[in-house]
């Protein structure tokens, strides 16, 4: 099997994943109006929306999105989504804890992306985001891995204060208290930490002189490699 071919059946593997997760999002669509929910039946439509927007950043600019990224959105969403209307939240033991690692590997790949497009806009596009003097999201290694930490520590501790806020107005129980605000964080580290391996790997397969806008384009395989079945890391899809 050929490079070309490794990466077609990855991104046929990620496609079929996507789809998967649409019908899972009509399934739970019903299952909210079959028990009443009308207010948690809107997220499954939304979730179905929001799933395809990484397909359509890739049609309109015309590149291709780290592998993995178009996957594990759905399945976060899902998690989240599920865990209400299905009351898994409640009832099945520490499934919060999972979703936390999913939502924080789910939107650390999301801002890796964000630092890729950045790249690109600069030096394909010719058209930098951010004027040089202002720009505060600096593109090496360290740069990158350190701007996904603060961000996602960040956005994990203000997702403990918004459950919180949201418990003390409308009298839910998404929060259980301090220990409950403890795991749900070691569960957003632990995405993070998964992450930021993730995100190093994918990094160690940009040539030398090449920017991180590399990797937001397929690049076959060469067929010097003395085993055509078996790939080098630097060679497989980002990610893995």
């Amino acid at each position: 099997m050929n490079g070309n071919g490794s990466l077609y059946n990855a991104r046929n593997t990620e496609i079929f994943i996507v789809l998967l997760f649409e019908l899972i999002f009509i399934g739970l669509y019903i299952q909210a109006l079959l028990i009443g929910d009308l207010t948690r039946s809107l997220w499954p439509l939304i979730c179905i929306v929001l799933t395809l927007v990484p397909f359509v950043f890739e049609r309109k600019d015309k590149i291709s999105l780290p592998f993995g990224l178009k996957m594990m959105v759905p399945f976060a969403l899902f998690l989240h989504v599920a865990g209400g209307i299905m009351r898994w939240y409640w009832e099945v033991p520490l499934f919060d804890k999972l979703a936390h690692v999913v939502s924080a590997i789910a939107l650390g790949l999301i801002l890796f992306t964000m630092y890729l497009y950045l790249d690109y806009l600069e030096y394909v596009k010719k058209k930098p985001f951010f004027k040089k003097r202002l720009r505060i999201f600096k593109t090496q290694e360290g740069d990158v891995i350190a701007g996904i930490l603060v961000i996602l520590v960040i956005f994990g501790l203000a997702w403990e204060f918004t459950e919180y806020i949201i418990d003390l107005v409308y009298h839910t129980t998404y929060n259980f208290g301090l220990v409950d605000s403890v795991t749900d964080f070691s569960g957003d580290i632990i995405g993070v930490l998964i992450v930021i391996y993730l995100v190093h790997r994918s990094l160690e397969t940009i040539p030398p002189g090449e920017h991180l806008d590399y990797l937001l384009a397929e690049h076959p395989v060469s067929s010097h490699h003395e085993d055509p079945d078996v790939l080098p890391i630097s060679d497989r899809p980002e990610f893995f």
